[in-house]
């Protein structure tokens, strides 16, 4: 924690005071329990309960990176905006790391979070009116792959299509990765933007996924062969092929002389094996609370049929939707 009640009750924020020029006692601006002052070496300056069991919303073994990306963010934000450092929200019963302008949670999430955890927070800054962002610090960053976890730390934009937000302490480095796809192996497909630490504005960096902007696309990569991964997939029964394999043989089609070829690549949540025009999934993703259908029936109209050399984002499917139709009513 880096913030805390002196005897006083003024709240002390180790950010704006000298941790050698603090004396007395100290106290949890949550459970009001009392709190040792650490001033080690190796971990930025903070305080910790006295008693492990003391409070529900204890912020103990916090890591260095975690502390590090407090202090770091909390300066950036500063320069620019209202910024307040692990605010109890008594409504709540949450404290955020950063809270800016009163209505946006900045939470910076460096280890493993249950899903069930994750759902509970998020909606309950939504109820509350608070506009949450989660940003991931080094074990959550993306890989070759994404996590359960990952998919509910996506966040989706017209211009941007899903997106994920990364930080790298030790770079000073924040990444926005967007355009986000998979392959039909998992494998991850996504542009990357990188700002440096405190050389623009940290709230406007937040927002760039919604403002206006040339929209990007990626180059479909050539070479990959749907059909042989397939077969390994059948050949090893991997449960998941095996179900698809049921679903087109109770269609009376046969999943091997299919070809997948312009439809290896979609958004997270849409699985184009089984998909039709009239079978879009129901994908729930803890931090999107758009209705994404409609992006999913123009991706699938337009990336499989016409537009199969580039993955576009959301903006672009739904401006050829518009085309399309102005072409049919002219038509009529």
């Amino acid at each position: 924690m880096l913030t805390a009640f002196d005897e006083n009750k003024k709240l002390i924020n180790l950010l704006e005071n000298r941790p050698e020029s603090l004396k007395g006692k100290y106290f949890c601006p949550a459970c009001r329990s009392e709190l040792s002052l650490k001033n080690g070496a190796i971990k930025t300056p903070h305080f910790a309960h006295k008693s492990l069991q003391a409070c529900d919303l204890a912020l103990e073994n916090e890591s260095a990176q975690h502390l590090g990306l407090k202090k770091e963010l909390y300066e950036w934000f500063k320069q620019d905006e209202k910024v307040e450092i692990e605010r109890y929200l008594p409504a709540l019963n949450q404290r955020p790391d950063l809270l800016v302008n009163d209505k946006i949670a900045i939470e910076i999430q460096c280890s493993y979070l249950s899903l069930k955890r994750l759902k509970e927070r998020s909606e309950n800054y939504r109820q509350h009116g608070y506009r949450v962002l989660w940003l991931m610090g080094k074990d959550l960053w993306m890989q070759e792959r994404l996590t359960e976890l990952q998919k509910n730390l996506l966040y989706f934009s017209e211009n941007r299509g899903f997106y994920y937000w990364e930080l790298d302490l030790e770079k000073q480095k924040l990444r926005l990765k967007s355009l986000i796809h998979e392959d039909l192996q998992g494998h991850l497909l996504y542009l990357t933007d990188e700002f440096s630490f405190k050389k623009a504005p940290l709230l406007s960096l937040l927002r760039r996924p919604y403002q206006r902007q040339k929209l990007q696309s990626i180059t479909v990569p050539k070479g990959q062969s749907s059909e042989r991964f397939i077969r390994q997939q059948l050949f090893h029964r991997s449960a998941k092929w095996l179900k698809i394999q049921e679903i087109y043989y109770q269609k009376g089609e046969n999943l091997l002389t299919k070809n997948f070829q312009k439809s290896f690549f979609a958004p997270p949540g849409l699985n184009l094996l089984t998909v039709s025009k009239l079978e879009l999934p129901s994908v729930n993703f803890c931090q999107i609370t758009q209705n994404i259908s409609e992006y999913y029936q123009n991706f699938w109209e337009n990336f499989t049929e016409k537009y199969t050399e580039n993955l576009y984002p959301p903006r672009f499917y739904a401006i050829m939707k518009e085309r399309e139709n102005e072409k049919n009513q002219v038509k009529a």
